[in-house]
């Protein structure tokens, strides 16, 4: 963490001061149940062989941490009290709760003489499924994390607005961070592929890939600011609460708390589809 640790009167020929410490730690904890099954596999094909192998992967697990980020550099102006780090353990920013994968490889296979059908009639069929391969894997997880974030308060000289004037996190402390969660993120892709035989060691695969195949929008940013430090009344200092209607009111040019400002990840955009053609020696 990095916080600033003066008040403006302690040095007056400085502007604020910024504390580096190595002051954090983080735990994780979970659980995961595995199924796998094959069926119709021969040996030699890698567990796979001509028929159906599917898995299927379930984990539940919670991240604490002290809102460090996951890079290097430190936060900068993150803890809120710079004098006690234990208001900043919560919820880590890493913690994805629940998490399924399920993926399955298809390769039709010779059904033999066990299919009742006649030789001519299987080779025929097998003419067209042969060397044909079907895989797909489906993912869906929890939804990141978010808190609600108060906009305004005091500050320091060349410092940041804070709710209790230390230009550190700006998190409403009674709900702590990452209390909120995203709907959960959801993602299928799928490949299709067939191995042509050229010659004793010559092959062409080809394929074709979707990712995100049902275009599912995943929604990865949200507007945090949730209050706004109003006028003190009586002593008391209100947080209002920036919802549409407010923000409309007050005239600014913000989007209201809970607005979603990004989707989509790295591993899951806009559906996408892509054609290959691979030779194989």
């Amino acid at each position: 963490h990095s916080f600033p640790t003066r008040r403006s009167s302690d040095l007056p020929s400085f502007g604020p001061v910024t504390d580096v410490e190595s002051n954090a730690n983080a735990t994780y904890n979970g659980l995961t149940l595995e199924a796998r099954r094959g069926l119709g596999g021969r040996s030699g094909y890698g567990g796979i062989g001509k028929g159906l192998e599917f898995r299927v992967a379930w984990t539940w697990s919670k991240a604490i941490d002290y809102g460090q980020n996951a890079g290097a550099v430190p936060r900068t102006s993150g803890q809120f009290d710079p004098f006690a780090v234990r208001y900043d353990k919560g919820v880590s920013a890493l913690n994805f709760p629940q998490r399924v994968v399920a993926t399955a490889v298809w390769s039709p296979r010779l059904l033999g003489a066990e299919s009742g059908m006649s030789a001519t009639a299987e080779r025929a069929i097998w003419k067209v499924i042969d060397r044909w391969t079907l895989a797909g894997i489906f993912s869906e997880t929890s939804g990141r994390g978010y808190s609600y974030d108060v906009f305004g308060g005091t500050r320091l000289a060349g410092g940041r607005e804070s709710i209790n004037g230390s230009g550190g996190s700006a998190v409403l402390p009674t709900a702590g961070r990452n209390t909120l969660r995203l709907p959960v993120a959801a993602n299928l892709d799928v490949r299709l592929s067939r191995m042509f035989q050229l010659s004793e060691g010559l092959r062409l695969r080809g394929s074709m890939e979707a990712f995100n195949l049902i275009n599912r929008v995943n929604y990865s940013g949200v507007t945090q600011r949730a209050f706004l430090v109003g006028t003190p009344v009586a002593g008391v200092t209100p947080l209002v609460f920036q919802n549409a209607a407010t923000v409309a009111a007050e005239g600014l040019n913000v989007l209201p708390f809970g607005a979603y400002t990004a989707a989509g990840t790295s591993q899951a955009r806009e559906r996408q589809i892509q054609f290959g053609l691979r030779l194989e020696f």
